[in-house]
């Protein structure tokens, strides 16, 4: 064999020899079991709380109309029974005024009795009158009624109301609430001194 031919064969000797080898080095055996990866997915939820933002107090001042300073309406101190025993009289007699709210009033007189120190006119009565009354001063009132049955025979007079107060002629002696008007004055004996259960003028009833 030349030489030439020689060399040509063993070069392409090794070449085949190195090509083997490198392919053997580079291949993995094969198992033949395939694993195929697990993929987990994480998914994270941001929950976003909003920022709070104090908004800005506004203070507005409001004008209030000046409400004027009002007095609970009280009831008038005329609304009362007034009782009235008239004295030397025998049996026992006696008047009473009823003032009511709708400006009407009622007078009955008659026979007087005392329970539980309430002065009551009893009924039957001997006389009975209705009629008004108005409010014409401080503490002044016109009365005018016209008694059952008698025509034209109206009854009418002006009161004074007095509250209750010490009487100046005797310390410590308190004179009831009372009313007053010329009809009753006009009967008081002037040079007698006035007893201790005499009444000049009608007084406020216990019980109305």
């Amino acid at each position: 064999m030349p030489l030439k031919s020689s060399k040509i064969l063993f070069l392409l000797v090794t070449c085949i020899a190195l090509i083997l080898i490198v392919g053997c080095t580079s291949t993995a055996p094969s198992t033949g079991i395939v694993t195929t990866p697990t993929i987990t997915t994480v998914t994270l939820t941001a929950t976003t709380t909003p920022a709070t933002t104090a908004a800005p107090v506004t203070l507005v001042t409001t004008a209030q109309p000046v409400t004027p300073a009002t007095t609970a309406a009280t009831a008038d101190p005329i609304l009362h029974r007034w009782v009235r025993i008239v004295s030397g009289t025998d049996p026992q007699k006696g008047y009473e005024w009823k003032f009511y709210t709708d400006g009407t009033v009622a007078y009955n007189y008659g026979s007087t009795k005392m329970t539980s120190s309430n002065i009551v006119v009893q009924t039957p009565v001997d006389m009975s009158a209705s009629g008004t009354w108005s409010k014409i001063g401080e503490n002044k009132y016109l009365v005018k009624v016209l008694p059952t049955g008698e025509n034209g025979a109206q009854i009418i007079r002006e009161y004074t109301l007095v509250p209750a107060h010490e009487d100046p002629a005797y310390p410590g002696i308190i004179i009831n609430d009372h009313i007053e008007s010329s009809f009753e004055t006009d009967q008081i004996n002037k040079g007698q001194a006035r007893r201790y259960d005499e009444m000049y003028y009608p007084e406020k009833a216990k019980i109305d």
